[in-house]
């Protein structure tokens, strides 16, 4: 699970790497503590634990939908990850007809400022690293070659870590100011904070 919500945590030290290290590693260590808050949420860790029964997945894609549609839309990034989520969704059976449509997050940050999406991007391509781990997880749950339920963890498969590498190029490039990365760094933390808000009504998610 410590792979969904910390980035770096396989990635060698920071004193031996470059590109933009430094600072990756000063928005990781401000982000630490919700990190390790996120790391003992309850449905990541049975997904990683192979413990997860299909309800309970399927309440915890509805949540996870309702945070990225209207992430991706703030953020105007484009809704591949909301599309990805909707199809496993449509294969766990959920309706998107009102009123059985899954509820939406309303409480995305302003992402207007390339500082602001800078930061929350942190959290969101950070945690698609981990994802294919947890992705790999759910064999037991959905067969060994199925991809059908677990679109979203998949994600954009060998891609994912240049997709990665992107990010912190772009990291580097717009956080040489100090003013700056302190912008980013609050909207790591505020996106932070409105994600494990929302995810904490997981369990109660309507299924459709």
């Amino acid at each position: 699970m410590d792979q969904l919500i910390n980035p770096d945590a396989r990635l060698s030290n920071p004193a031996a790497a470059g590109g933009g290290t430094a600072f990756r590693w000063v928005i990781r260590e401000a982000t630490h503590e919700v990190h390790q808050r996120l790391h003992r949420h309850d449905g990541f860790a049975a997904i990683q634990n192979a413990t997860i029964d299909i309800a309970s997945y399927r309440r915890l894609i509805i949540r996870l939908y309702g945070f990225y549609l209207p992430f991706e839309t703030a953020a105007d990034i484009g809704h591949d990850r909301s599309a990805w989520l909707e199809d496993d969704l449509r294969s766990l059976g959920v309706d998107f007809k009102a009123p059985a449509a899954p509820a939406l997050c309303n409480g995305i940050p302003c992402l207007k400022t390339a500082e602001t999406r800078l930061g929350a991007l942190y959290v969101v391509e950070g945690s698609a690293l981990g994802g294919r781990e947890l992705g790999r997880s759910l064999d037991r749950l959905l067969g060994p070659d199925a991809i059908n339920g677990r679109r979203f963890f998949l994600g954009r498969g060998s891609g994912t870590g240049e997709a990665w590498r992107r990010y912190l190029s772009q990291l580097s490039a717009g956080s040489g100011d100090p003013v700056v990365r302190t912008k980013i760094i609050g909207a790591a933390l505020e996106t932070f904070a409105v994600f494990e808000s929302w995810l904490s009504g997981w369990s109660s998610a309507t299924d459709g």
